[in-house]
Protein backbone atom coordinates (compact mmCIF):
# COMPACT_ATOMS: atom_id res chain seq x y z
CA UNK A 1 0.00 0.00 0.00
CA UNK A 2 1.17 3.52 -0.74
CA UNK A 3 0.18 4.89 2.68
CA UNK A 4 -2.41 7.44 3.73
CA UNK A 5 -1.12 10.49 1.86
CA UNK A 6 -2.97 13.82 1.64
CA UNK A 7 -1.88 16.11 -1.20
CA UNK A 8 -2.92 19.75 -0.96
CA UNK A 9 -4.93 19.30 -4.15
CA UNK A 10 -5.24 15.65 -5.07
CA UNK A 11 -7.02 16.39 -8.33
CA UNK A 12 -4.18 18.61 -9.58
CA UNK A 13 -1.36 16.54 -8.11
CA UNK A 14 -2.58 13.36 -9.79
CA UNK A 15 -4.12 14.35 -13.18
CA UNK A 16 -6.34 11.84 -15.00
CA UNK A 17 -6.05 10.62 -18.52
CA UNK A 18 -8.08 12.43 -21.19
CA UNK A 19 -11.70 11.29 -20.72
CA UNK A 20 -13.66 9.51 -23.43
CA UNK A 21 -17.06 10.79 -22.35
CA UNK A 22 -18.51 13.70 -20.49
CA UNK A 23 -20.70 16.73 -21.02
CA UNK A 24 -19.25 17.34 -24.47
CA UNK A 25 -18.15 13.82 -25.34
CA UNK A 26 -21.37 11.81 -25.26
CA UNK A 27 -22.24 9.07 -22.81
CA UNK A 28 -19.77 7.93 -20.20
CA UNK A 29 -19.36 4.78 -18.16
CA UNK A 30 -18.97 5.01 -14.41
CA UNK A 31 -18.54 2.40 -11.67
CA UNK A 32 -20.21 2.72 -8.30
CA UNK A 33 -19.23 0.81 -5.15
CA UNK A 34 -21.53 0.52 -2.12
CA UNK A 35 -19.97 -0.91 1.06
CA UNK A 36 -23.06 -1.83 3.07
CA UNK A 37 -23.70 -3.26 6.49
CA UNK A 38 -24.41 -6.72 5.06
CA UNK A 39 -23.28 -6.72 1.42
CA UNK A 40 -20.94 -4.83 -0.86
CA UNK A 41 -22.27 -4.01 -4.31
CA UNK A 42 -20.55 -2.83 -7.50
CA UNK A 43 -22.55 -1.38 -10.40
CA UNK A 44 -21.51 -0.34 -13.93
CA UNK A 45 -23.66 2.57 -15.09
CA UNK A 46 -23.94 4.26 -18.48
CA UNK A 47 -24.72 7.98 -18.09
CA UNK A 48 -25.72 10.48 -20.78
CA UNK A 49 -27.71 13.67 -20.83
CA UNK A 50 -31.09 11.96 -20.53
CA UNK A 51 -30.67 8.70 -18.66
CA UNK A 52 -28.62 6.65 -16.23
CA UNK A 53 -28.76 2.95 -17.05
CA UNK A 54 -27.33 0.15 -14.92
CA UNK A 55 -25.46 -2.28 -17.18
CA UNK A 56 -24.13 -4.81 -14.67
CA UNK A 57 -24.17 -5.47 -10.93
CA UNK A 58 -22.12 -7.79 -8.70
CA UNK A 59 -22.54 -8.43 -4.98
CA UNK A 60 -20.63 -10.14 -2.17
CA UNK A 61 -20.83 -10.15 1.63
CA UNK A 62 -19.06 -7.11 3.04
CA UNK A 63 -15.54 -8.30 3.90
CA UNK A 64 -13.33 -7.40 6.86
CA UNK A 65 -10.98 -4.49 6.18
CA UNK A 66 -7.99 -6.65 5.33
CA UNK A 67 -9.97 -8.43 2.59
CA UNK A 68 -11.57 -5.40 0.94
CA UNK A 69 -9.05 -5.20 -1.91
CA UNK A 70 -9.42 -8.88 -2.81
CA UNK A 71 -13.23 -8.79 -2.78
CA UNK A 72 -13.46 -5.57 -4.76
CA UNK A 73 -11.06 -6.82 -7.41
CA UNK A 74 -13.29 -9.85 -7.89
CA UNK A 75 -16.48 -7.78 -8.10
CA UNK A 76 -14.93 -5.34 -10.55
CA UNK A 77 -13.82 -8.21 -12.78
CA UNK A 78 -17.43 -9.37 -12.92
CA UNK A 79 -19.05 -6.05 -13.84
CA UNK A 80 -16.28 -4.97 -16.25
CA UNK A 81 -16.04 -8.29 -18.10
CA UNK A 82 -16.33 -7.44 -21.80
CA UNK A 83 -16.80 -3.71 -21.10
CA UNK A 84 -14.58 -0.72 -21.89
CA UNK A 85 -12.85 0.76 -18.86
CA UNK A 86 -15.04 3.26 -16.98
CA UNK A 87 -14.40 7.00 -16.89
CA UNK A 88 -14.90 7.40 -13.13
CA UNK A 89 -15.29 5.42 -9.91
CA UNK A 90 -17.49 6.40 -6.97
CA UNK A 91 -17.63 4.87 -3.51
CA UNK A 92 -20.53 5.05 -1.05
CA UNK A 93 -20.82 3.25 2.26
CA UNK A 94 -22.60 2.83 5.53
CA UNK A 95 -21.78 5.67 7.89
CA UNK A 96 -20.36 5.62 11.43
CA UNK A 97 -18.18 2.62 10.52
CA UNK A 98 -14.43 2.53 10.09
CA UNK A 99 -11.10 1.09 11.11
CA UNK A 100 -7.82 2.39 12.59
CA UNK A 101 -4.83 2.32 10.22
CA UNK A 102 -1.16 2.06 11.07
CA UNK A 103 1.54 4.25 9.57
CA UNK A 104 1.60 2.20 6.35
CA UNK A 105 -2.16 2.45 5.86
CA UNK A 106 -2.76 -1.14 6.97
CA UNK A 107 -5.98 -1.78 8.93
CA UNK A 108 -5.57 -2.55 12.60
CA UNK A 109 -8.24 -5.16 13.11
CA UNK A 110 -11.93 -5.47 12.21
CA UNK A 111 -14.49 -2.81 11.35
CA UNK A 112 -15.73 -0.77 14.29
CA UNK A 113 -19.31 -0.70 13.06
CA UNK A 114 -22.20 1.66 13.61
CA UNK A 115 -24.27 -1.10 15.25
CA UNK A 116 -21.68 -2.18 17.81
CA UNK A 117 -23.35 -0.36 20.76
CA UNK A 118 -19.95 -0.15 22.46
CA UNK A 119 -19.54 3.56 23.12
CA UNK A 120 -22.69 4.57 24.98
CA UNK A 121 -20.82 5.58 28.12
CA UNK A 122 -18.40 7.69 26.09
CA UNK A 123 -21.26 9.39 24.21
CA UNK A 124 -22.92 10.24 27.52
CA UNK A 125 -19.67 11.64 28.86
CA UNK A 126 -19.16 13.81 25.77
CA UNK A 127 -22.72 15.11 26.15
CA UNK A 128 -22.14 15.89 29.82
CA UNK A 129 -18.81 17.59 29.24
CA UNK A 130 -19.65 19.57 26.09
CA UNK A 131 -23.40 19.85 26.37
CA UNK A 132 -25.91 17.78 24.40
CA UNK A 133 -27.51 20.79 22.73
CA UNK A 134 -24.11 22.32 21.93
CA UNK A 135 -22.94 19.16 20.16
CA UNK A 136 -26.19 18.83 18.23
CA UNK A 137 -26.23 22.48 17.16
CA UNK A 138 -22.62 22.26 16.01
CA UNK A 139 -22.81 18.98 14.11
CA UNK A 140 -26.48 18.14 13.48
CA UNK A 141 -25.87 14.71 15.02
CA UNK A 142 -27.44 13.22 18.16
CA UNK A 143 -24.78 11.92 20.60
CA UNK A 144 -25.10 8.15 20.72
CA UNK A 145 -23.08 4.97 20.96
CA UNK A 146 -22.69 4.73 17.18
CA UNK A 147 -21.02 8.08 16.44
CA UNK A 148 -17.29 7.77 15.68
CA UNK A 149 -16.36 10.59 18.09
CA UNK A 150 -17.61 8.37 20.92
CA UNK A 151 -16.04 5.29 19.33
CA UNK A 152 -12.65 7.01 19.28
CA UNK A 153 -12.99 7.84 22.98
CA UNK A 154 -13.89 4.19 23.62
CA UNK A 155 -10.90 2.99 21.57
CA UNK A 156 -8.54 5.22 23.51
CA UNK A 157 -9.82 3.91 26.85
CA UNK A 158 -10.27 0.23 26.00
CA UNK A 159 -7.62 -0.62 23.39
CA UNK A 160 -4.60 1.49 24.30
CA UNK A 161 -2.13 -0.53 22.20
CA UNK A 162 -4.30 -0.15 19.10
CA UNK A 163 -4.83 3.52 19.90
CA UNK A 164 -1.09 4.17 20.10
CA UNK A 165 -0.50 2.32 16.83
CA UNK A 166 -3.25 4.25 15.02
CA UNK A 167 -1.73 6.73 12.59
CA UNK A 168 -5.07 7.50 10.95
CA UNK A 169 -8.73 6.52 10.78
CA UNK A 170 -10.57 5.44 7.64
CA UNK A 171 -14.31 5.15 7.20
CA UNK A 172 -15.52 2.25 5.06
CA UNK A 173 -15.68 4.24 1.81
CA UNK A 174 -12.47 6.08 2.73
CA UNK A 175 -10.58 2.79 2.96
CA UNK A 176 -11.74 1.79 -0.53
CA UNK A 177 -10.55 5.13 -1.90
CA UNK A 178 -7.19 4.66 -0.16
CA UNK A 179 -6.79 1.21 -1.71
CA UNK A 180 -7.61 2.50 -5.17
CA UNK A 181 -5.57 5.70 -5.09
CA UNK A 182 -3.18 5.82 -2.14
CA UNK A 183 -4.97 8.93 -0.83
CA UNK A 184 -7.09 8.99 2.33
CA UNK A 185 -10.10 11.18 1.61
CA UNK A 186 -13.77 11.35 2.48
CA UNK A 187 -16.95 13.23 1.63
CA UNK A 188 -18.95 15.75 3.69
CA UNK A 189 -21.98 13.43 4.01
CA UNK A 190 -19.83 10.78 5.72
CA UNK A 191 -17.78 13.28 7.74
CA UNK A 192 -21.07 14.75 8.90
CA UNK A 193 -22.06 11.49 10.62
CA UNK A 194 -18.97 11.42 12.89
CA UNK A 195 -19.94 14.22 15.34
CA UNK A 196 -16.47 15.64 14.66
CA UNK A 197 -17.46 17.75 11.64
CA UNK A 198 -19.42 20.98 11.86
CA UNK A 199 -22.48 21.98 9.90
CA UNK A 200 -21.72 24.90 7.57
CA UNK A 201 -23.11 28.29 8.43
CA UNK A 202 -26.16 29.28 6.36
CA UNK A 203 -25.07 30.15 2.85
CA UNK A 204 -21.52 28.88 3.37
CA UNK A 205 -19.85 25.89 1.67
CA UNK A 206 -19.31 22.68 3.58
CA UNK A 207 -16.09 22.64 5.65
CA UNK A 208 -13.05 21.01 4.06
CA UNK A 209 -11.72 19.50 7.30
CA UNK A 210 -12.82 17.89 10.52
CA UNK A 211 -13.10 20.17 13.55
CA UNK A 212 -9.87 20.56 15.54
CA UNK A 213 -11.58 21.26 18.87
CA UNK A 214 -13.99 18.33 18.69
CA UNK A 215 -11.19 15.95 17.73
CA UNK A 216 -9.06 17.23 20.60
CA UNK A 217 -11.78 16.15 23.03
CA UNK A 218 -10.86 12.52 22.27
CA UNK A 219 -7.15 13.03 21.68
CA UNK A 220 -7.04 13.11 17.88
CA UNK A 221 -5.52 15.60 15.43
CA UNK A 222 -7.02 16.64 12.06
CA UNK A 223 -4.12 15.05 10.17
CA UNK A 224 -5.22 11.64 11.49
CA UNK A 225 -8.56 11.98 9.70
CA UNK A 226 -9.27 11.86 5.97
CA UNK A 227 -9.19 15.02 3.89
CA UNK A 228 -12.74 16.19 3.16
CA UNK A 229 -12.92 16.70 -0.61
CA UNK A 230 -15.34 19.46 -1.75
CA UNK A 231 -18.45 18.28 -3.62
CA UNK A 232 -17.37 19.91 -6.91
CA UNK A 233 -14.25 17.81 -7.47
CA UNK A 234 -12.80 14.33 -6.99
CA UNK A 235 -10.42 12.72 -4.53
CA UNK A 236 -7.57 11.23 -6.54
CA UNK A 237 -7.00 8.71 -9.34
CA UNK A 238 -6.54 4.95 -9.67
CA UNK A 239 -2.97 3.80 -9.02
CA UNK A 240 -3.13 0.26 -7.63
CA UNK A 241 -2.13 -2.31 -10.31
CA UNK A 242 -4.52 -4.91 -8.84
CA UNK A 243 -7.48 -2.73 -9.80
CA UNK A 244 -6.01 -2.04 -13.23
CA UNK A 245 -5.82 -5.79 -13.78
CA UNK A 246 -9.53 -5.93 -12.88
CA UNK A 247 -10.44 -3.53 -15.71
CA UNK A 248 -9.84 0.02 -14.43
CA UNK A 249 -7.44 2.42 -16.19
CA UNK A 250 -4.55 4.13 -14.45
CA UNK A 251 -5.50 7.75 -13.82
CA UNK A 252 -9.26 7.17 -13.60
CA UNK A 253 -10.83 9.71 -11.19
CA UNK A 254 -12.07 8.26 -7.89
CA UNK A 255 -14.75 9.95 -5.77
CA UNK A 256 -15.91 9.22 -2.23
CA UNK A 257 -19.58 9.71 -3.11
CA UNK A 258 -20.82 9.63 0.47
CA UNK A 259 -23.31 8.19 2.96
CA UNK A 260 -25.39 5.41 1.46
CA UNK A 261 -28.80 6.97 2.29
CA UNK A 262 -27.79 10.34 0.86
CA UNK A 263 -26.28 8.79 -2.27
CA UNK A 264 -29.32 6.62 -2.90
CA UNK A 265 -31.58 9.66 -2.60
CA UNK A 266 -29.41 11.61 -5.05
CA UNK A 267 -29.48 8.72 -7.51
CA UNK A 268 -33.27 8.82 -7.51
CA UNK A 269 -33.49 12.55 -8.18
CA UNK A 270 -34.12 13.68 -4.59
CA UNK A 271 -31.93 16.77 -4.78
CA UNK A 272 -33.96 19.96 -4.27
CA UNK A 273 -36.05 21.42 -1.42
CA UNK A 274 -39.35 19.59 -1.18
CA UNK A 275 -37.94 16.31 -2.51
CA UNK A 276 -38.39 13.29 -0.24
CA UNK A 277 -36.75 9.85 -0.34
CA UNK A 278 -37.93 6.74 1.48
CA UNK A 279 -35.30 3.99 1.49
CA UNK A 280 -36.43 0.49 2.42
CA UNK A 281 -34.31 -2.52 3.25
CA UNK A 282 -33.61 -4.36 6.48
CA UNK A 283 -33.91 -0.89 8.02
CA UNK A 284 -35.65 2.23 6.73
CA UNK A 285 -34.60 5.83 6.18
CA UNK A 286 -36.59 8.94 5.29
CA UNK A 287 -34.69 11.95 3.92
CA UNK A 288 -36.39 15.28 3.21
CA UNK A 289 -34.46 18.02 1.44
CA UNK A 290 -35.54 21.34 2.94
CA UNK A 291 -35.37 25.04 2.21
CA UNK A 292 -33.61 27.12 4.82
CA UNK A 293 -31.98 25.78 7.96
CA UNK A 294 -34.20 23.91 10.43
CA UNK A 295 -33.18 24.05 14.09
CA UNK A 296 -30.78 21.11 14.61
CA UNK A 297 -31.70 20.81 18.28
CA UNK A 298 -35.44 20.55 17.56
CA UNK A 299 -34.67 18.00 14.83
CA UNK A 300 -32.52 15.97 17.22
CA UNK A 301 -35.16 15.99 19.94
CA UNK A 302 -37.44 14.29 17.41
CA UNK A 303 -34.78 11.58 17.02
CA UNK A 304 -33.55 12.80 13.64
CA UNK A 305 -30.40 14.37 12.19
CA UNK A 306 -29.71 17.56 10.28
CA UNK A 307 -27.51 16.77 7.28
CA UNK A 308 -26.16 18.36 4.12
CA UNK A 309 -27.10 16.30 1.04
CA UNK A 310 -24.70 15.16 -1.67
CA UNK A 311 -24.56 18.35 -3.74
CA UNK A 312 -23.66 20.44 -0.67
CA UNK A 313 -26.16 23.22 -1.47
CA UNK A 314 -29.10 22.53 0.86
CA UNK A 315 -29.92 20.91 4.17
CA UNK A 316 -31.99 17.83 4.80
CA UNK A 317 -33.62 16.05 7.71
CA UNK A 318 -32.76 12.36 8.04
CA UNK A 319 -34.79 9.88 10.09
CA UNK A 320 -34.12 6.18 10.55
CA UNK A 321 -36.03 3.14 11.71
CA UNK A 322 -34.65 -0.33 12.25
CA UNK A 323 -38.18 -1.69 11.81
CA UNK A 324 -38.73 -2.30 8.11
CA UNK A 325 -37.65 -5.46 6.28
CA UNK A 326 -36.51 -6.88 9.61
CA UNK A 327 -40.07 -6.68 10.93
CA UNK A 328 -41.45 -8.40 7.82
CA UNK A 329 -38.91 -11.21 8.25
CA UNK A 330 -39.78 -11.57 11.95
CA UNK A 331 -43.50 -11.60 11.18
CA UNK A 332 -43.14 -14.31 8.53
CA UNK A 333 -41.17 -16.44 10.98
CA UNK A 334 -43.51 -16.00 13.97
CA UNK A 335 -46.95 -14.76 12.91
CA UNK A 336 -47.70 -16.08 9.41
CA UNK A 337 -49.51 -19.20 10.57
CA UNK A 338 -47.25 -21.27 8.33
CA UNK A 339 -48.49 -19.54 5.14
CA UNK A 340 -45.61 -19.05 2.64
CA UNK A 341 -44.58 -15.44 2.03
CA UNK A 342 -45.82 -15.19 -1.57
CA UNK A 343 -49.17 -16.75 -0.71
CA UNK A 344 -49.61 -14.50 2.32
CA UNK A 345 -48.88 -11.42 0.21
CA UNK A 346 -51.47 -12.55 -2.34
CA UNK A 347 -54.02 -13.04 0.43
CA UNK A 348 -53.32 -9.53 1.75
CA UNK A 349 -53.92 -8.11 -1.72
CA UNK A 350 -57.08 -10.20 -2.10
CA UNK A 351 -58.77 -8.87 1.04
CA UNK A 352 -59.21 -5.35 -0.35
CA UNK A 353 -57.95 -1.92 0.65
CA UNK A 354 -59.98 -1.05 3.72
CA UNK A 355 -57.96 -0.45 6.91
CA UNK A 356 -57.93 -3.20 9.49
CA UNK A 357 -59.07 -2.59 13.06
CA UNK A 358 -55.69 -3.73 14.42
CA UNK A 359 -52.75 -1.45 15.24
CA UNK A 360 -49.26 -2.98 15.02
CA UNK A 361 -46.40 -1.02 16.60
CA UNK A 362 -43.49 -2.39 14.50
CA UNK A 363 -40.57 -1.92 16.89
CA UNK A 364 -38.36 -4.98 17.16
CA UNK A 365 -35.71 -3.19 19.22
CA UNK A 366 -36.61 0.36 20.08
CA UNK A 367 -37.71 3.41 18.12
CA UNK A 368 -35.21 5.93 16.80
CA UNK A 369 -37.69 8.54 15.55
CA UNK A 370 -39.98 10.29 16.16
CA UNK A 371 -40.24 10.40 19.97
CA UNK A 372 -37.13 8.23 20.51
CA UNK A 373 -37.75 5.29 22.82
CA UNK A 374 -35.13 2.54 23.13
CA UNK A 375 -37.61 0.45 25.14
CA UNK A 376 -40.30 0.35 22.43
CA UNK A 377 -41.17 -3.17 21.30
CA UNK A 378 -43.45 -4.81 18.77
CA UNK A 379 -47.06 -4.76 20.01
CA UNK A 380 -50.33 -5.88 18.43
CA UNK A 381 -53.31 -3.84 19.63
CA UNK A 382 -56.83 -5.16 19.11
CA UNK A 383 -56.01 -8.71 17.98
CA UNK A 384 -58.93 -11.13 18.20
CA UNK A 385 -59.07 -14.92 17.69
CA UNK A 386 -61.20 -14.38 14.57
CA UNK A 387 -58.49 -12.46 12.74
CA UNK A 388 -56.94 -14.39 9.86
CA UNK A 389 -53.20 -14.46 9.09
CA UNK A 390 -53.89 -12.24 6.05
CA UNK A 391 -55.72 -9.64 8.16
CA UNK A 392 -52.92 -9.57 10.71
CA UNK A 393 -50.26 -9.43 7.99
CA UNK A 394 -52.02 -6.43 6.46
CA UNK A 395 -52.08 -4.82 9.91
CA UNK A 396 -48.33 -5.40 10.13
CA UNK A 397 -47.80 -3.67 6.76
CA UNK A 398 -50.08 -0.87 7.92
CA UNK A 399 -48.00 -0.46 11.07
CA UNK A 400 -44.79 -0.14 9.06
CA UNK A 401 -46.38 2.41 6.74
CA UNK A 402 -47.94 4.38 9.58
CA UNK A 403 -44.47 4.59 11.12
CA UNK A 404 -43.21 6.01 7.80
CA UNK A 405 -46.11 8.48 7.71
CA UNK A 406 -45.21 9.60 11.23
CA UNK A 407 -41.58 10.25 10.25
CA UNK A 408 -42.71 12.18 7.15
CA UNK A 409 -45.22 14.18 9.17
CA UNK A 410 -42.61 15.19 11.74
CA UNK A 411 -40.06 16.13 9.07
CA UNK A 412 -42.63 18.37 7.38
CA UNK A 413 -43.43 19.98 10.74
CA UNK A 414 -39.78 20.63 11.53
CA UNK A 415 -39.08 22.02 8.05
CA UNK A 416 -42.28 24.04 7.81
CA UNK A 417 -43.17 22.28 4.55
CA UNK A 418 -46.20 20.39 3.22
CA UNK A 419 -47.01 16.99 4.68
CA UNK A 420 -48.15 15.63 1.31
CA UNK A 421 -44.98 16.04 -0.79
CA UNK A 422 -44.35 13.26 -3.31
CA UNK A 423 -42.32 10.39 -1.86
CA UNK A 424 -39.67 8.57 -3.91
CA UNK A 425 -39.39 4.95 -2.76
CA UNK A 426 -36.10 3.14 -3.31
CA UNK A 427 -34.69 -0.17 -2.19
CA UNK A 428 -35.72 -3.56 -3.46
CA UNK A 429 -37.59 -4.59 -0.30
CA UNK A 430 -40.46 -2.14 -0.75
CA UNK A 431 -40.82 -2.30 -4.53
CA UNK A 432 -40.63 -6.10 -4.68
CA UNK A 433 -43.46 -6.73 -2.21
CA UNK A 434 -46.75 -5.81 -3.93
CA UNK A 435 -48.82 -6.01 -0.74
CA UNK A 436 -46.47 -3.72 1.17
CA UNK A 437 -46.35 -1.32 -1.78
CA UNK A 438 -50.13 -1.14 -2.15
CA UNK A 439 -50.68 -0.58 1.56
CA UNK A 440 -48.04 2.17 1.49
CA UNK A 441 -49.84 3.91 -1.37
CA UNK A 442 -53.05 3.97 0.70
CA UNK A 443 -51.45 5.00 4.01
CA UNK A 444 -49.24 7.87 2.84
CA UNK A 445 -51.05 11.13 1.99
CA UNK A 446 -48.78 11.73 -0.99
CA UNK A 447 -47.92 10.67 -4.52
CA UNK A 448 -45.68 7.59 -4.46
CA UNK A 449 -42.86 7.20 -6.98
CA UNK A 450 -41.16 3.82 -7.13
CA UNK A 451 -37.55 3.40 -8.30
CA UNK A 452 -37.24 -0.26 -9.34
CA UNK A 453 -33.43 -0.30 -9.60
CA UNK A 454 -32.11 -3.11 -7.40
CA UNK A 455 -28.93 -1.28 -6.30
CA UNK A 456 -29.69 2.46 -6.21
CA UNK A 457 -26.82 3.31 -3.85
CA UNK A 458 -24.12 1.70 -6.01
CA UNK A 459 -25.70 3.28 -9.09
CA UNK A 460 -25.84 6.60 -7.26
CA UNK A 461 -22.15 6.40 -6.40
CA UNK A 462 -21.45 6.00 -10.11
CA UNK A 463 -23.61 9.03 -10.97
CA UNK A 464 -21.96 11.18 -8.27
CA UNK A 465 -18.53 10.13 -9.55
CA UNK A 466 -19.41 11.13 -13.11
CA UNK A 467 -20.58 14.57 -11.93
CA UNK A 468 -17.65 15.31 -9.61
CA UNK A 469 -15.12 14.07 -12.14
CA UNK A 470 -16.78 16.34 -14.74
CA UNK A 471 -17.79 13.43 -16.96
CA UNK A 472 -21.45 14.45 -16.67
CA UNK A 473 -23.12 17.82 -16.26
CA UNK A 474 -24.16 18.98 -12.78
CA UNK A 475 -27.79 18.23 -13.72
CA UNK A 476 -26.99 14.54 -14.13
CA UNK A 477 -29.88 12.19 -14.94
CA UNK A 478 -31.51 10.17 -12.19
CA UNK A 479 -32.58 6.55 -12.11
CA UNK A 480 -35.97 5.96 -13.71
CA UNK A 481 -39.08 5.74 -11.53
CA UNK A 482 -42.63 4.60 -12.12
CA UNK A 483 -45.82 5.77 -10.41
CA UNK A 484 -46.93 3.77 -7.41
CA UNK A 485 -50.44 2.32 -7.20
CA UNK A 486 -53.04 4.97 -8.05
CA UNK A 487 -55.14 5.86 -5.00
CA UNK A 488 -57.85 8.52 -4.89
CA UNK A 489 -57.53 10.75 -1.81
CA UNK A 490 -54.42 8.88 -0.70
CA UNK A 491 -54.03 8.74 3.05
CA UNK A 492 -57.56 9.89 3.92
CA UNK A 493 -58.82 6.45 4.97
CA UNK A 494 -55.85 6.26 7.36
CA UNK A 495 -56.23 9.61 9.10
CA UNK A 496 -57.99 8.01 12.08
CA UNK A 497 -55.72 4.91 12.25
CA UNK A 498 -52.72 7.25 12.06
CA UNK A 499 -53.94 9.24 15.07
CA UNK A 500 -54.51 5.98 16.98
CA UNK A 501 -51.06 4.72 15.97
CA UNK A 502 -49.25 7.82 17.26
CA UNK A 503 -51.27 7.78 20.48
CA UNK A 504 -50.44 4.13 21.07
CA UNK A 505 -46.75 4.57 20.14
CA UNK A 506 -46.30 7.44 22.56
CA UNK A 507 -47.78 5.40 25.39
CA UNK A 508 -50.98 7.37 25.86
CA UNK A 509 -53.36 4.54 24.90
CA UNK A 510 -54.36 1.76 27.27
CA UNK A 511 -55.51 -1.23 25.25
CA UNK A 512 -55.37 -4.99 25.29
CA UNK A 513 -52.31 -6.10 23.39
CA UNK A 514 -50.00 -8.96 22.66
CA UNK A 515 -46.52 -7.85 23.70
CA UNK A 516 -43.68 -9.00 21.49
CA UNK A 517 -40.21 -8.50 22.90
CA UNK A 518 -38.23 -10.65 20.49
CA UNK A 519 -35.36 -8.92 18.72
CA UNK A 520 -33.72 -9.75 15.40
CA UNK A 521 -30.03 -10.50 15.88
Amino acid sequence: MNGATRPADAAEADPPETPRGGPSGGACLSVGIDVGTTNTKVALVAIDGSAARVRAVATAPTPPPDSVRRVLVGLLRQVLDGSPAPDAVGVASMAETGVPLDATGTPLGAWLRWDGHRAGTEADELSRRLGWAHLVAATGVRPSAKVPLATWAWLRANRPDEWRAMASWAGAADLVCLLLTGHLTTDHTLAGRTMAYRLPRPGQPVPEAFDTDLLAEVGLRPEQLPTVVPPDTFAATVRDPAFMDAGLRSGTPVVVAGHDHAVGAYACGVREPGDVANSLGTAEAVLSVVAGCPDPVAVARAGMSTVVPVAGRHRAILAGSSSAGATVAWWLAHESGGVPAAELSAQVLGRGDRPTDVIVLPYLSGRQAPAPDPRARLRVLGRRPTHTPAELARAMFEGLCLQTRWMLHEQARLAGGPADAAVTLLGGAGAANPAWLRVRAHVLPAELRVVPAAQPVAAGAAIVAAVRAHRAGPAAPALAWRPGPAVADAGRDYDEPFARFVTAATGAEAADDDSRGEEVR
